[in-house]
């Protein structure tokens, strides 16, 4: 595929416009809301309801209030490149996050709070580790240089039998 091939594989059967969640015990808000495919947005509730929030507030005693996170549907190629595979975005089984604000304000930065040896650090791997057992794509920091600011999480077929799990 090359070119403007790629738009006419883009799209999502049943689109989610995303803009919170409501977990029993805390609400979050995705201030830039996020285009998903029903089935993506499934995955990303489980993983956010059952793991984000838990994680949180163990480490924080506050929970997560709002996810800062790219669009979702972005009909476009991996890595922004001119040609290649389709990224799992332009289907919307794909959404990158930047940071995540507590309920006090605090905000934990993937760029900045990744890998320190800080509650936020901590927060952050275990939140990617989590994730890992519910996406086949999970790429942070330390996957390479186009995401070193954010964590790119998405559901898209690897392999033969689509089980294999990328995670990094």
């Amino acid at each position: 595929m090359q070119g403007d091939q790629a738009d006419e594989d883009c799209g999502i059967t049943v689109p989610v416009n995303l803009s919170g969640l409501r977990g029993e015990d805390a609400e979050v808000t995705f201030p830039m809301k996020a285009t998903l495919s029903c089935g993506f947005a499934t995955s990303l509730t489980a993983w956010v309801i059952e793991d984000v929030l838990p994680i949180a507030q163990a480490q924080f005693g506050n929970p997560v209030s709002e996810f800062l996170t790219g669009p979702g549907y972005q009909c476009r190629r991996r890595n922004n490149l001119p040609d290649g595979k389709l990224s799992e975005h332009a289907l919307g089984k794909a959404i990158d996050i930047v940071a995540f604000r507590l309920s006090d304000g605090t905000e934990i930065s993937v760029e900045k709070d990744w890998a320190r040896n800080t509650q936020s650090g901590s927060f952050l791997s275990a939140i990617h580790k989590a994730a890992c057992k519910r996406f086949t794509t999970v790429l942070g920091p330390d996957a390479d240089p186009n995401h070193k600011s954010h964590f790119h999480l998405d559901i898209g077929c690897h392999g033969k039998s689509c089980n294999y799990i990328i995670c990094q």
